[in-house]
């Protein structure tokens, strides 16, 4: 007598069967849930729907905002969804997110799961070229040319743009908080700090004294304690503005935050400025408390300077309570050579410089906001000013990129630099 062979899958629905499913075993063959799309941007990519093992999953690009994914699911004919009720629902994924189907009045649940993948960097799209004229670059690094258009205005500018989650790549703050020597040019941070890759001037600084925050390998070199005077009430007043300040956090991310340091020690990130605004009382002097909840903040690599461009993704138009008014000098409507660094949660450090004062002919520089609407054009989520006109200088390889406003470089106390 011959032998019967069972064949594998008849075997398998078979062992199912016996373990207990109590007549569910169809649940876990059929195609219950035919497809799901995600509803709102998230560059979600392999979404994959496991109609046996109940569960779907999702690549997210990194830095995507998990806690408010929308998702619209299509079920197979006579499949109808128990929880959530409806078909097109809002997940938080940080929370594990299940849904439940029922069919044949059998219920299944399937749990939603993801995974992160870095999403690739091409700002081609809004007008950049990258430019391969400063020698060879690390495969993390890429620096970008704009010579066009934008508000009306002819636009000559660069991004240097590192990919941070290479674990080569390395944000360095350069510089002192005062230097009783002749002060260095961007040249010669690049010469006597192992020649950077990319180097940038820094924050703000007057008679060989850095004005912001500065720490380098978690080490603070300067406290965050700005003070300016206004006149109010026919008398010179003292303001004690909460200004901008961009860092790599402990985990290598970056973040742009409000801050000051008012014990000269602790560092105090806050959600929101103080309220100081020109020709009215100044706001009291910052705390642990005030001007919101202060958040300890020890950060690995920070520089200060300000005002904040983009914080969360969004335009920040705060200068005003920075007190970056008319008499600081930095002409936050006007036209002018500008420096800043832009994040992109993703986990690209963005380097921005544009030339002014029609160094090129008839290229005047830009305002505050044409510089954050830049780096939002490219996706940066964070971004800050830093010290603009004759200071802006930015070297790739040690070459310059614009030609700075001053004819030359100007000294300065402290500067960016990528490794």
């Amino acid at each position: 007598m011959k032998k019967k062979i069972v064949p594998f899958f008849i075997f398998l629905m078979a062992f199912i069967s016996s373990c207990g499913n109590g007549g569910n075993d169809q649940l876990l063959v059929d195609q219950l849930i035919l497809d799901v799309q995600v509803k709102n941007n998230l560059n979600a990519q392999n979404i994959v729907i496991d109609n046996f093992a109940h569960f779907i999953s999702f690549d997210f690009g990194k830095g995507a905002d998990i806690s408010n994914v929308e998702l619209e699911f299509t079920l197979a004919e006579g499949v109808t969804m128990v929880s959530p009720k409806t078909l097109d629902t809002t997940f938080n994924f940080n929370e594990s997110p299940s849904i439940t189907v029922k069919s044949n009045n059998v219920e299944a649940n399937y749990k939603l799961k993801f995974n992160y993948y870095i999403p690739d960097f091409d700002p081609s799209e809004k007008g950049w070229v990258q430019d391969n004229s400063f020698g060879t670059l690390p495969e993390y690094l890429t620096v970008y040319k704009y010579s066009g258009n934008f508000d009306g205005k002819a636009v000559k500018a660069y991004i240097a743009v590192a990919d941070m989650n290479d674990a080569n790549a390395r944000f360095s703050v350069l510089g002192e908080a005062h230097y009783n020597a002749p002060t260095p040019t961007p040249t010669q941070f690049y010469q006597n700090n192992s020649q950077p890759k990319i180097v940038m001037n820094g924050g703000y600084f007057w008679d060989g004294y850095s004005l912001g925050l500065l720490v380098r390998g978690g080490n603070t070199i300067n406290v965050d304690q700005p003070m300016v005077y206004r006149t109010y009430n026919g008398a010179s007043t003292v303001y004690y503005p909460t200004t901008g300040v961009i860092g790599q956090n402990t985990d290598g991310s970056f973040s742009a935050n409000w801050c000051y340091s008012p014990d000269a020690k602790t560092i105090y990130t806050y959600t929101s400025p103080s309220p100081n605004k020109v020709n009215e009382a100044p706001q009291q002097f910052p705390s642990a408390t005030f001007p919101t909840v202060g958040t300890v903040w020890v950060p690995k690599e920070a520089i200060g300077a300000g005002p904040i461009l983009i914080k969360g993704g969004v335009y920040k138009n705060l200068w005003e309570n920075e007190m970056f008014d008319s008499a600081s000098g930095i002409g936050a409507t006007s036209t002018n050579p500008r420096s800043a660094i832009g994040y992109l949660s993703s986990g690209y450090l963005v380097f921005f410089v544009c030339e002014g004062r029609n160094k090129t002919p008839l290229t005047p520089g830009l305002t505050l906001q044409n510089v954050a609407d830049m780096l939002l054009e490219i996706g940066c989520t964070e971004a800050i000013n830093l010290d603009g006109g004759g200071s802006s200088c930015m070297l790739v390889n040690g070459n310059e990129t614009i030609i700075p406003s001053d004819g030359s470089q100007r000294k300065i106390t402290n500067a960016v630099a990528i490794y």
